[in-house]
C-alpha cells in the first residue's frame, strides 16, 4: 500500500503544479522539466556524488560545507522546501534556509539515506512526463514536439538516466539543497507541512513554509 500522502494528485493538481513551475522558472529547458519531474518520482539518484568526485567524504561534511559556502556569500533560498515533479512522493529542501530554521543537519542526511526506499516506478514517470510534455508545448511556444524527441532519442529515453539541470538553470537557482521523501521530512516536521501546495484547490490558504 502506498502512503496516502503519495500519488494522491488529481490531473488538475498535477497541471497547476507544471504550470507554476514553467512560469517560475522561463530559464527552464526541457532537461530541466526532466530534471524537476525524475527528482518528484525517483529522488536524489546516489550517481550525483560519484559525478562529482565526491563520494569519499561524508554527506555530512558535504551539507556542512554547502550551508558554511552559502551562509559566506550571504545566499539563502526563501523557502525551506518546495515540491518537485508530479508524484507527491519527494521534496527539495534548501539546506541553509533548513538549518537557520534551527533544524538538526544530521537529520536531512539521515532523511536522504532513507528517502531511496520510497522511490516510484517507471511507468507512472512516463505518464507524467508525458503530460509535462504536452502542458510545456503549449506554455512554451518557442519548444516544439521535435525538441523533446530529440532530447529523449539524446538522453536514450527508455531508461530513464539521471541527469544534472543545465547550467542556466542552475546560476538562476544557486541554493543548496537535497530532495528526500516527502512523507519523512513532514513525519519529523509537520509545522513545514502545507497541503495547499498539493491541494491548492482544496480551500486551504497557508503559503510554504
Amino acid at each position: 500500500m502506498q502512503n496516502e500522502k503519495e500519488s494522491t494528485l488529481s490531473q488538475k493538481e498535477k497541471l497547476f503544479l507544471i504550470t507554476k513551475f514553467v512560469e517560475d522558472h522561463p530559464e527552464a529547458e526541457i532537461q530541466d522539466f526532466y530534471k524537476w519531474l525524475y527528482y518528484g518520482e525517483f529522488g536524489m539518484e546516489e550517481s550525483t556524488l560519484i559525478m562529482t568526485g565526491k563520494l569519499s567524504i561524508p554527506e555530512l561534511h558535504l551539507v556542512l560545507g554547502e550551508i558554511k559556502k552559502e551562509e559566506e556569500q550571504k545566499i539563502e533560498s526563501e523557502f525551506v522546501w518546495e515540491p518537485v515533479g508530479l508524484a507527491a512522493r519527494y521534496v527539495k529542501v534548501y539546506l541553509t534556509k533548513y538549518s537557520h530554521m534551527d533544524c538538526p543537519v544530521k537529520r536531512i542526511v539521515n532523511l536522504l539515506e532513507r528517502s531511496p526506499a520510497f522511490r516510484g516506478a517507471r511507468m507512472s514517470f512516463k505518464l507524467d512526463w508525458n503530460l509535462l510534455k504536452e502542458t510545456v508545448l503549449e506554455l512554451r511556444p518557442e519548444l516544439t514536439r521535435r525538441d523533446f524527441i530529440n532530447f529523449e532519442e539524446r538522453i536514450n529515453f527508455h531508461q530513464l538516466p539521471a541527469l544534472p539541470h543545465t547550467e542556466g538553470y542552475a546560476e538562476k537557482n544557486p541554493f543548496a539543497y537535497r530532495v528526500v521523501s516527502q512523507k519523512l521530512f513532514f513525519d519529523y516536521f509537520p509545522e513545514f507541512e502545507d497541503n495547499s501546495v498539493f491541494h491548492p484547490f482544496s480551500g486551504n490558504e497557508s503559503i510554504i513554509g
